[in-house]
């Protein structure tokens, strides 16, 4: 049986994306450095493990950005956007949670980075990022017991 993934091109000109370029993926193998990807039907890239906060699948269609192309022509991609917009997007994810479990979450500066990962595909210092840009912005509240939505 002939690869589908034969066609993509392994080593691309350093120029082909800027940082941080938003492009679609699709999982088509796993590594020991993390899984392969297809980058816009026509590209070979590469996530790496410490990159991924949740379980994929061959065939899996995903939303990557690009975080460089290495010397050797190769394409390193990222699940999450950089810094900035990696934070606003947790906002979303906390804002959809707390709406989802009654507007008061245990969820906090005090939980563990792996129920954080589990909850929010996300780090803790990321997630508690984005609860201090929420507690400023005056759509929650800190409590002893977690965060809780503000109406």
């Amino acid at each position: 049986m002939k690869n589908s993934f034969e066609h993509l091109i392994e080593h691309v000109d350093p120029d082909e994306f800027s940082r941080w370029e938003e492009v679609e993926l699709e999982v088509y193998a796993f590594t020991d450095l993390g899984f392969k990807v297809a980058i816009d039907d026509k590209y070979m890239g590469l996530v790496y493990k410490n990159q991924v906060y949740d379980k994929y699948h061959e065939g899996q269609k995903l939303r990557g950005f690009i975080t460089g192309v290495r010397e050797d022509g190769r394409i390193d991609v990222s699940l999450q956007p950089d810094k900035g917009r990696h934070v606003h997007y947790t906002f979303d994810k906390i804002l959809n949670h707390l709406r989802s479990v009654g507007g008061k979450s245990e969820f906090g500066d005090k939980s563990s980075p792996e129920d954080i990962k589990r909850e929010f595909q996300v780090s803790k210092k990321v997630f508690k990022q984005a609860i201090g840009g929420l507690y400023k912005k005056g759509k929650i509240k800190i409590t002893e017991d977690g965060i809780e939505l503000i109406t």
